[in-house]
């Protein structure tokens, strides 16, 4: 099987844009600014947002573009037309913003949310590129073009479900659906990276099937971790006046303890695979490495649970997950390479 080093770049450049993508995305929900932008794919009609909120306030001899937003009434208000305010508010020019019923504005909520849809429309272009380059050569290397399409084609579902959970007031099922989402453009590209890379010494079958079983449990987490945010979150509401010290006992839902207990069920799995890699004198790339994300997960965890979801914490608790997941996924995936 040719390997094509160009395509392997572009996978490289597509993972760390993604995953910066997911780094933005942690912030967004550790700070509560998923509807920064009430609507999608523009921020109050504007491309570029507001920073105060003097741009989303009506004041007469004041021009509009069609598609702008103020904020008056307790409504967001879309312009219907481009025009120049006269002495009195006219609805005729106006029609109430009926989407959901979220009517806020936080101008540092609405910044984080437009770099967090800025580097996703960004991630888009390598892949874009990686898709074309891998078909253009695809009779050489079938596997690539379906990879690289399977990419451009989840990225754009990611996009349009972007849309819909903001034009919900973040729906709680889709958000889920967009992490997982995520959590499957890691993994593709990882395999297309590492079609397209040097075979390493083969890794032997226990070895690679703890590694396998492994990832099954990680992704596992990463969802049950998100669906436990998501509690979370409709308990918090959007009053940030909420104390966060007691939300997780007071979540009735089996959901956070299932999430709090898996985590032992990966943790011997983990010292499992250990063992079958003393026992077989295994190579695993990144084991090292591996191990000790793991270790911090398990720390930051802790701090989550007992210091109250701390905000800070909460994109490291993430961030860490998809390092799990890709020092697991990409020794795997290179194993099934033929040297």
């Amino acid at each position: 099987m040719e390997r094509n080093p160009l395509v392997r770049r572009l996978a490289t450049i597509s993972l760390v844009l993604i995953f910066l993508v997911i780094v933005a995305g942690s912030v967004v929900r550790a700070t509560g600014s998923g509807m920064g932008c009430p609507d999608w794919p523009q921020c109050f009609g504007y491309a570029i947002p507001p920073t105060s909120s003097e741009t989303l306030t009506w004041a007469p001899s004041k021009s509009f573009q069609e598609g702008q937003m103020i904020l008056k009434d307790g409504n967001f208000w879309v312009a219907q037309v481009d025009f120049t305010t006269a002495e009195d508010f006219n609805t005729m020019n106006w029609a109430v913003f009926t989407k959901h019923d979220y009517n806020i504005f936080n101008p540092v909520h609405t910044w984080i949310e437009y770099i967090n849809r800025l580097i996703g429309a960004l991630s888009g272009l390598p892949v874009l590129a990686l898709a074309v380059v891998a078909v253009a050569r695809s009779r050489k290397n079938w596997g690539n073009s379906i990879l690289s399409v399977g990419v451009l084609i989840l990225l754009l579902f990611e996009a349009w479900l972007g849309k819909m959970v903001v034009d919900g007031n973040l729906v709680p099922n889709q958000i889920t659906i967009h992490m997982m989402g995520s959590v499957a453009i890691v993994l593709l590209l990882l395999a297309l990276r590492a079609r397209n890379t040097k075979a390493p010494a083969p890794l032997p079958r226990p070895v690679r099937n703890g590694l396998l079983f492994l990832l099954l449990l990680i992704v596992i987490q990463i969802f049950l971790g998100t669906q436990t945010r998501e509690l979370v979150d409709a308990a918090l509401g959007h009053d940030a006046a909420v104390s966060r010290l007691n939300v997780i006992p007071s979540i009735e839902a089996m959901m956070p303890k299932i999430h709090r207990s898996f985590a032992w069920v990966i943790l011997i799995a983990t010292s499992f695979l250990y063992y079958l890699r003393k026992k077989h004198q295994a190579a695993v790339p990144g084991f090292g490495a591996l191990i000790f994300a793991i270790g911090l997960e398990w720390t930051v965890g802790v701090v989550l649970d007992f210091l109250g979801l701390p905000k800070a914490m909460q994109p490291v608790h993430l961030v860490l997950s998809i390092g799990i997941l890709a020092s697991i996924s990409y020794p795997l995936f290179l194993s099934f390479r033929k040297p």
